[in-house]
């Protein structure tokens, strides 16, 4: 009885194309090919071992801080009495709106409109009139390998600690003395 070797389908220089194919996937997987116009596609496959590379070193939180105009300083403000959707989870409307609209400056005027036209019908933990909001961002070290997580809690009252708090939009100065009356 003769050997038989068991071949792939199809003529052998397909079956050598597909080995290449393969083997040029498997490096775009490491090294990412750069963000050219004819490459983006490609790019877009390869790039899932990349989704999260910080996951595992921070959370990220939005704060929300307004402007006492009685007391002159920058009180935390409760955002969850303006956005009630899964107030209390990391789903928040709050926090999407922190996470995708950060950098977006009149994105960022429109919510301080919207929070301020609304504080004095609001109970949101900031007593009398605000003259503008402050948003930041919470970047929480998570614990190393092996130390227990605690489950999440949102907490919009607690200070945030300073080496880990980066303000990201405030209102203008002269905007809040418009505000506030001074």
């Amino acid at each position: 009885m003769a050997d038989t070797v068991a071949r792939g389908p199809g003529p052998h220089g397909v079956r050598v194309g597909l080995a290449v194919v393969a083997a040029l996937y498997y490096v775009a997987l490491i090294r990412h090919p750069p963000q050219l116009r004819g490459l983006r596609a490609i790019g877009f496959f390869t790039e899932s071992t990349c989704l999260f590379p910080r996951a595992n070193a921070y959370a990220i939180e939005y704060r929300l801080d307004a402007w006492s105009c009685t007391t002159r300083k920058w009180e935390p403000l409760d955002p969850r009495a303006y956005f009630p959707i899964e107030a209390d989870d990391k789903e928040s409307r709050f926090q999407r709106l922190g996470y995708f609209y950060q950098n977006n400056r009149a994105a960022m005027e429109a919510l301080d409109a919207w929070i301020s036209a609304r504080h004095d019908h609001t109970a949101d933990g900031v007593a009398g009139p605000i003259g503008g909001i402050k948003l930041a961002k919470w970047i929480k070290p998570l614990p190393g390998v092996g130390e227990p997580v605690a489950p999440y809690r949102y907490e919009p009252l607690v200070p945030v600690p300073a080496d880990q708090r980066k303000d990201l939009f405030w209102t203008k100065a002269s905007e809040r003395r418009t505000r506030c009356g001074s």
